[in-house]
């Protein structure tokens, strides 16, 4: 192969019944790389079509027997998606639009060169890329609109608007809420919503990553730019050109840092670490942070002609607890949710759990209610009711100590009693008996609280 690097998973079939031809493409073809297999008729390269796994086959037309144009039915017949490339030496506008509406990807004439069969080889590949990178694209964009609960509180109704009217634009976005509040959720909405939907979303944690290490991240480098560095690399605002590049937790970058990131926003160029050549970016910038920006450039830790440059739209996401009445809803969809994942049927959450829920004030958001669903799946037997037992344990003790340490919102003894006897009888699986034997109580008392409680 002279040195050329192999194309994994690029085995081409030629299918030709003059000899010298499929010699020919086999020659030209393996010098770049690619494994090629050569047959001299039709139906012995439906054989071997039926057989093995081909990235692409290149047909002659007009061969004995079974022609290239029946071939190109039989395999579009077999796998539609297999690129079929047609060659000639009896170049027509009739045969090449015929070849071109059973399905096949080119078409050209004999004598060509080398250069051009390798051209036009490489295009096919390429297109088929595209097209599956744009399959894989929508089918992406409809999980994440599958996947994404609403809610039905006002909060929610408002964040949703104004998503919507912020995805159909090219502004920067600047995320606002507390940790686990769904900021990554609401960036890709706004991605997937709007008309980059299509093009790359990269995500880049500025928390996360070191200090020294950000920069090349973002930017890129050249080979050699620093120790270590034994390659280039494309940063992910090149990565994100076309697209969306969200940079979360903004708020912990460096100065320094900003300032380079705001020089890139306004020149829409960057430079890679290592090179003074300019290299032109089109990315939208959503940016996101749970620290309070304004407090920070007070601070003196971050640059207010950044925060203007990336507050054009401020998203401000609610804490769970200031809108629980949306809980119920989100647990039943985390619950769906990992129920497909696991395999496991779970019928619902008893009444007691879902009060239990509610009750507690999530101080890590719907990320924490999240893990708590998934958690409280696990535990419980496949297709029974997800029960206050199922929960973390840390979890069940923050509930008990709200219901026996005073606070400023006092609750009637009646009402801390049901949720006592819910609670117990919860952590029974529902078993009366057994339930007010940890009360010392009569079972007859408990249904009678309970039906006096209803």
């Amino acid at each position: 192969m002279e040195g050329a690097e192999k194309k994994i998973g690029k085995k081409i079939l030629v299918v030709d019944d003059e000899e010298r031809i499929c010699e020919a493409l086999k020659k030209a073809l393996e010098r770049t790389g690619y494994e090629v297999d050569t047959c001299l008729s039709a139906m012995d390269a439906l054989e071997l079509i039926r057989k093995g796994a081909w990235a692409m086959v290149i047909c002659d037309i007009k061969m004995p027997g079974m022609d290239g144009m029946s071939l190109l039915d039989r395999i579009k017949e077999y796998d539609p998606n297999l690129p079929v490339l047609m060659i000639t030496g009896y170049a027509s506008i009739e045969s090449a639009v015929e070849a071109v509406r059973k399905g096949a990807h080119e078409y050209i004439s004999k004598p060509f060169s080398p250069a051009q069969i390798r051209f036009l080889v490489e295009r096919t590949f390429e297109r088929k890329r595209l097209i599956e990178e744009n399959l894989h694209l929508k089918a992406e964009l409809g999980a994440h609109v599958r996947n994404v609960v609403k809610g039905t509180s006002q909060v929610m109704e408002r964040l949703f608007d104004l998503v919507a009217k912020v995805a159909g634009t090219d502004s920067s976005v600047l995320i606002t809420g507390e940790s686990g509040s769904g900021k990554e959720v609401v960036a890709r909405l706004i991605h997937f919503g709007g008309a980059r939907a299509e093009a790359p979303f990269v995500t880049v944690n500025c928390s996360a990553i070191p200090n020294d290490l950000l920069e090349s991240e973002l930017f890129g480098h050249t080979r050699g730019a620093f120790t270590g560095a034994f390659y280039a690399k494309r940063g992910s605002f090149e990565q994100a050109d076309g697209g969306t590049l969200f940079l979360d937790e903004i708020g912990d970058m460096r100065l320094e840092m900003q300032a380079k990131i705001l020089r890139a926003l306004e020149e829409k160029r960057l430079k890679r670490l290592g090179s003074e050549e300019e290299v032109p970016v089109d990315a939208r910038i959503v940016a996101a942070t749970n620290k309070d920006l304004r407090a920070e450039i007070r601070a003196g830790r971050f640059r207010e002609d950044l925060y203007y440059r990336l507050d054009i739209v401020q998203i401000a996401i609610a804490p769970l607890r200031e809108h629980k009445e949306d809980i119920p809803l989100f647990a039943r969809h985390f619950l769906k949710v990992f129920s497909s994942e696991m395999k496991k049927p779970a019928a619902e959450f008893s009444e007691e759990a879902l009060s239990f829920l509610q009750n507690h004030d999530w101080p890590g958001n719907v990320r924490e209610l999240r893990n708590a669903v998934e958690r409280a799946l696990i535990f419980a037997n496949p297709g029974e009711l997800i029960r206050i037992s199922h929960f973390p344990p840390e979890l069940r003790e923050m509930a008990n100590t709200r219901f026996h340490s005073p606070s400023g919102d006092f609750r009637s003894l009646r009402a801390v009693e049901m949720d006592h006897i819910r609670a117990v009888l919860d952590a029974c699986d529902g078993n009366k008996a057994r339930a007010a034997e940890v009360l010392g109580i009569s079972p007859s008392t408990i249904w009678r609280k309970l039906q006096d409680g209803s």
